[in-house]
């Protein structure tokens, strides 16, 4: 690996770890959202947009062990963010948003803007964010290239 690109990945995961410490401060700070830790949140984004979903694709997609998927989930179903649907013979479950949970995804995306916004507008152009977006959707992309490369 070339020391440029251990650099940038080193950079990556210190922005990742400061973003992620951002987020969770801004939801502690927020009436509606301080009940609900950013992995939760990031549960029902999964969720969302994989309607029925099991736990174990959302623990293989958040790289966490599936009890740790059950224990956002129960809090999930209880606050009727989710609901979860057995299939006939009773071993598929299929989780899927709730209206309540879709609202509170939608106050949490515009929560993190308007902070993310204040914080940055003045930093950035429009034009650097558009690279620095597309640059990130090349990084999933060539990830999600190598993961369905290993299924085949």
């Amino acid at each position: 690996m070339s020391q440029e690109l251990f650099t940038a990945y080193s950079k990556f995961s210190e922005a990742i770890l400061e973003v992620n410490s951002y987020v969770a401060e801004v939801f502690a700070n927020h009436e509606e959202l301080k009940a609900y830790s950013p992995q939760q949140l990031q549960t029902l984004r999964i969720i969302k947009k994989n309607p029925a979903v099991s736990q174990s694709e959302i623990a293989d997609i958040q790289g966490v062990f599936k009890t740790a998927i059950s224990n956002r989930i129960k809090k999930l179903e209880q606050d009727g963010l989710i609901a979860i649907l057995t299939n006939q013979d009773q071993r598929k479950k299929a989780i899927s948003i709730t209206q309540k949970g879709a609202e509170l995804l939608v106050i949490s995306e515009t929560v993190i803007f308007e902070n993310l916004n204040d914080l940055l507008a003045e930093r950035f152009t429009g034009d650097e964010i558009i690279k620095f977006t597309s640059q990130l959707d090349e990084i999933v992309n060539c990830l999600k290239l190598e993961k369905d490369g290993d299924k085949q």
